[in-house]
């Protein structure tokens, strides 16, 4: 991760700018993130999902994804820029959208 976003320190409780996949989540996690990533690499293409926040030890709350891929030469990705918003918060309960930047 190039740089993290000050939002995400409490999605994963401490900073994460700097750290790689496997630093960061757990084995199946990793996984799924090595999948959707090499998949933009490899198509050149945007992508958005949502994954689950369950191996965290919050299954009620996810995250949405936007994920873009840049090439510096204009045709080989070298940079992928991420936008996370997270859903499922307390916040939902009390009729609000439980979307916020990350």
């Amino acid at each position: 991760m190039r740089l993290a976003g000050t939002g995400l320190y409490g999605v994963y409780g401490r900073e994460i700018t700097g750290r790689t996949l496997g630093e960061v989540y757990n084995t199946a996690a990793a996984d799924y993130w090595r999948t959707e990533l090499t998949k933009i690499v490899e198509d050149r293409r945007p992508a958005v999902g949502v994954h689950s926040l369950s191996w965290r030890g919050v299954s009620h709350m996810s995250i949405l994804w936007l994920r873009l891929p840049l090439a510096s030469n204009g045709v080989d990705v070298d940079m992928i820029l991420g936008y996370d918003a997270v859903v499922g918060t307390q916040s939902e309960s009390r009729g609000v959208s439980g979307i916020r930047a990350a």
